[in-house]
């Protein structure tokens, strides 16, 4: 069956359903969106960190102004997620540019280089990405350079961001370029066995084309269709939250994670205030000994101010059923350890437009099924990516024995094997890859050293010895203390949004 998309109602004017909207408009010129929600309701306060992908969907794909961006939300720039303290393990990073810039010390030994930067130096403090060593010294990525044109940017961070005002200037944007944001709320969902007829609240009826369920965890719509529902092997499933004041001289450049009895803990910090949280799971721990853990571990909250999430964490194997597709939460989640969710909805929105735009705004059997297969490939990377942070995880509570156990997927047994058998290798190509090359989150050699530091050893390293040059050695120093020297002369956050805003 093949359906000439003209018109769009968005169920959820979440940050999901906005960039949905934003992203339908912005690809298909003349389509007709809408987003009903409750506008009066207050926006979840949870604090938003993003990878790095964020940028180049916002302000290229979607167009909208940096400048301006920075200057209504006013972001703090994340330049990595920072594992203070990760099952025992010594404190890693997980920066954006992991491998940019790898340092190549003797031409014709590119081995030495990857040896180096990868698994002996890279060890001490002292030998630190751009990214690691924004955060070490608390910098934003700007920094001025009258060689270069001013005021610069190093372009390999992502974004912290306050929610109230990220989600009020999408808002904005929605307004101007002309999507209507309706204040209404959606009581009932008239259906055909899995096509949707028409939306009905207590001001009227709502029909179109092709509905967009961002409703989060209500699925409003999703609930009303024949979806099966894939859970992932994670037992987390609820989230503790609060904030505490924060000046902007406090600043950390980098989502911070401790590990905590029955899950972990993060930190956020944005233009306001730090955002902290618990993520846990629920089986093994009392809401009331969670709390208690939570508000003994940050400093700085009122116990009486701490929220609760709960969620689950799989995804709707066809996101796109018939004439509804459903985003963000509403089709799916996985836990938050990596600060995937935001991202990877926006980039979904933007696959799904685009693939509309580039048939026609017609939406057949085959079209759907090729965002369907799009989607099901991003959260199987996304699983991936986070299930194998609890391989070598290490505790002694019952919940992280039994975190060592969760299920691995054939790939992640694939990498792990092939590390162990070769260490680093930067051209492993297991007949899979290239299927995920438009993914976000999964790249071998940034797993590779992500589970070098989470403690992961190599036959191939414990059965060899390389020798190293002097030369070698002294040309890495020189590479890292010039990194060092370039990130002394970035601004902070205090700096940048104290006077050098304007000057960009």
């Amino acid at each position: 069956m093949s359906d000439r998309i003209e018109n769009v109602v968005v169920v959820g004017g979440g940050d999901s359903g906005l960039l949905a909207a934003i992203a339908l408009n912005r690809a298909n010129p003349g389509l007709d969106v809408s987003v009903v929600d409750d506008f009066e309701e207050d926006v979840p306060q949870v604090g938003k960190s993003t990878f790095l992908a964020i940028q180049p969907i916002l302000h290229e794909t979607l167009g909208i102004d940096e400048q301006r961006f920075v200057s209504e939300v006013k972001p703090v720039w994340k330049a990595s997620v920072y594992f203070r303290d990760w099952c025992g393990c010594e404190p890693f990073h997980y920066p954006f540019d992991m491998n940019a810039n790898l340092p190549n010390p003797e031409e014709g030994n590119a081995y030495e280089g990857y040896y180096l930067f990868y698994d002996r130096l890279h060890n001490s403090p002292d030998h630190r990405t751009r990214c690691e060593e924004l955060v070490a010294q608390g910098k934003s990525p700007w920094y001025f350079a009258p060689s270069e044109g001013g005021v610069q940017k190093y372009d390999k961070v992502a974004y912290h961001l306050n929610t109230e005002r990220f989600n009020g200037f999408l808002r904005d944007i929605c307004r101007e370029r002309g999507i209507s944001l309706v204040d209404d709320e959606v009581v009932t969902v008239e259906t055909d066995g899995d096509r949707i007829e028409r939306l009905r609240s207590e001001r009227g009826a709502y029909e179109a084309d092709l509905y967009v369920d961002a409703s989060g965890f209500s699925r409003v719509l999703r609930g009303e269709q024949d979806g099966t529902f894939q859970e992932f092997d994670l037992p987390l499933d609820a989230a503790l939250n609060a904030r505490s004041d924060l000046d902007l001289d406090e600043v950390v450049p980098a989502t911070v994670v401790d590990t905590g009895d029955h899950g972990w803990f993060w930190q956020i910090d944005t233009y306001d205030n730090r955002d902290r949280g618990y993520v846990y799971a629920s089986d093994y721990v009392s809401e009331a000994e969670a709390r208690a853990e939570f508000v003994d571990h940050c400093e700085g909250i009122d116990a009486d101010d701490v929220v609760r999430y709960e969620f689950s964490s799989g995804y709707f194997e066809r996101a796109w059923i018939e004439n509804c597709v459903a985003v963000g939460n509403a089709e799916g989640f996985v836990e938050p350890l990596q600060s995937t969710g935001l991202t990877a909805n926006a980039k979904s929105s933007v696959t799904l437009a685009t693939l509309l735009s580039g048939h026609g705004q017609i939406a057949d059997d085959a079209v759907r099924e090729t965002y369907n297969d799009w989607v099901r490939r991003t959260w199987d990377s996304i699983y991936d990516f986070i299930s194998v942070h609890y391989a070598y995880a290490d505790g002694e509570t019952e919940f992280w024995e039994d975190a060592r156990s969760i299920e691995l997927s054939p790939r992640t047994e694939m990498l792990l094997d092939e590390f162990d058998r070769i260490g680093f290798d930067t051209h492993v190509d297991p007949g899979w890859t290239h299927e995920f090359d438009d993914l976000l989150f999964f790249l071998p050699r940034d797993f590779f050293a992500l589970i070098r530091d989470m403690g992961a050893t190599s036959e191939f390293y414990e059965t060899n010895d390389f020798p190293v040059s002097e030369a070698a050695e002294r040309s890495v120093e020189n590479y890292y203390g010039t990194i060092r020297d370039e990130v002394d002369d970035h601004y902070d956050h205090r700096e940048f949004y104290r006077g050098v805003l304007e000057q960009y």
